[in-house]
């Protein structure tokens, strides 16, 4: 079954999907896998439309080959403030605007808000789920190739899969969100100690950006 499915950034699916037919698409699937969702923690289509097209490269989706979205992962760089509120469980994915979020095309530091990996049921016992964790670590290369560098991540974990993905993943436990779910954050270097000790390329560029960094400070004191 997975052999007839790929895992591709949004240019792939462009002239199938504008932004509004895939938030719309987003949204049904969201509704589909959480039960009790509720339109103040999913947020509204105008608003992620605004979002996702401030940065288009922060997601990816497993499509077959008439390229209907069946899953997909996405994450945005919060700024300071709003990822300090996030991190305290007080932030509503429907305070998350284009204005909240930084659009990734400059070379920097960034911590970033795991906002959604969801899989249609049919396609969770499979090896889709391992699929979407390499085409993440995959983004987290192109980004790292260009500069673009995430110092934390965190993640509200809202249904029991969540929160065990989570915890597999070595994140800890912040707070509780003020509406449902619980909080995670982790190091972004842990992270990838954790999770991408075969992605040998991801932690070379991450390995020199830290080197590099040191020997940048060194030269100061």
């Amino acid at each position: 079954m997975l052999k007839s499915l790929a895992i591709v950034p949004y240019n792939f699916i462009r002239k199938r999907y504008n932004y509004n037919a895939l938030l719309t698409r987003l949204i049904y699937m969201d509704y589909m896998s959480m039960r009790g969702l509720t339109k103040a923690e999913e947020g509204i289509r105008k608003n992620w439309v605004q979002v996702f097209r401030k940065s288009p490269y922060s997601s990816r989706y497993l499509v077959n080959v008439n390229l209907d979205i069946l899953s997909y992962w996405h994450f945005v760089a919060l700024k300071e403030p709003y990822f300090k509120k996030a991190k305290k469980g007080l932030l509503l994915d429907s305070e998350i605007k284009a204005g909240s979020i930084y659009s990734l095309n400059r070379r920097g530091l960034y911590k970033i808000y795991l906002v959604e990996t969801m899989l249609l049921p049919r396609y969770r016992d499979t090896n889709a789920i391992k699929m979407l964790d390499n085409s993440f670590f995959d983004a987290v290369y192109d980004f790292a190739s260009n500069g673009i560098y995430f110092t934390e991540v965190l993640s509200n974990a809202f249904t029991p899969d969540g929160k065990k993905m989570d915890m597999k993943r070595g994140m800890k436990l912040v707070a509780k969100h003020i509406l449902n779910g619980s909080m995670y954050h982790m190091d972004f270097g842990d992270f990838l100690l954790k999770n991408a000790y075969q992605r040998t390329d991801v932690l070379k560029l991450y390995s020199r950006h830290i080197k590099q960094k040191t020997k940048e400070t060194s030269s100061y004191i």
